[in-house]
Order: structure tokens, then C-alpha cells, then sequence
């Protein structure tokens, strides 16, 4: 089926239809003009995204490595489930202190200034 503006026996008018294409291009590219974009002062910034994440690595890291520990260690020695809720403890505790140090380190960045 030909399309409504051609009609039959007529060859196809390639400057036409360039021409409607780039109409239609420019009256894209105005409409897409008047869209604000986001400030770049909302909503976190990359270095607080990453502190966040390293956060919450390091107190799953220290949770699993002293279960790991823990559940070897019950193992070898037969002192079940002492050692396990130990290590879990101590897991906890690591993973806290580095996410304390984590967050002392961007909070020392922070006021410094450094906008890395």
C-alpha cells in the first residue's frame, strides 16, 4: 500500500522525505531543549555512594569471615556453638571498626574539602 502523499506511477521523492526527516529532527531537538536537567548538587555524590557500599561490605565481610571462623573452629576443636557465636561477635566487631575508620576518612576528607 503506497503511503496518502504518493500517489500511483509517481517515483519516490528522496529530497521529500530528507527534508521531512529533518523537520522532524530539528523539532526534536527544540522540544528536548525546553527538559531541564537535574542539579548536580542533588542526591549523593559518587564519594558517598562509595563510602556507603564500603560500609556495608565490611560489616558483611566481617559477619561471614567469623562465621566461616567460627564454624571451622567449633569443628576442629568439638566446642559446639561456642566458637561460632564468638567468632560472629568478633566478626561484627571488626567489620564495625572498619566502618567507622571508613567514615572518619570521608568525614576528614569532607572537611577538608577534597571533592574527589
Amino acid at each position: 500500500m503506497d503511503p496518502p502523499s504518493r500517489k500511483a506511477g509517481q517515483d519516490p521523492d528522496p529530497d521529500g522525505d530528507r527534508r521531512r526527516i529533518d523537520e522532524l529532527d530539528a523539532r526534536l531537538k527544540a522540544a528536548r531543549g525546553t527538559e531541564e536537567k537535574p542539579s548536580q548538587g542533588s542526591g549523593m555524590s559518587q564519594r558517598q555512594t562509595n563510602v556507603a557500599y564500603r560500609v556495608l561490605v565490611y560489616m558483611i565481610a566481617g559477619l561471614l569471615i567469623g562465621r566461616f571462623l567460627g564454624y571451622w573452629l567449633d569443628r576442629w576443636w568439638g566446642s559446639h556453638p561456642y566458637m561460632l557465636v564468638a567468632m560472629i561477635i568478633l566478626g561484627f566487631a571488626g567489620g564495625m571498626n572498619n566502618a567507622w575508620r571508613a567514615i572518619k576518612e570521608y568525614a576528614r576528607d569532607a572537611e577538608r574539602g577534597d571533592g574527589k
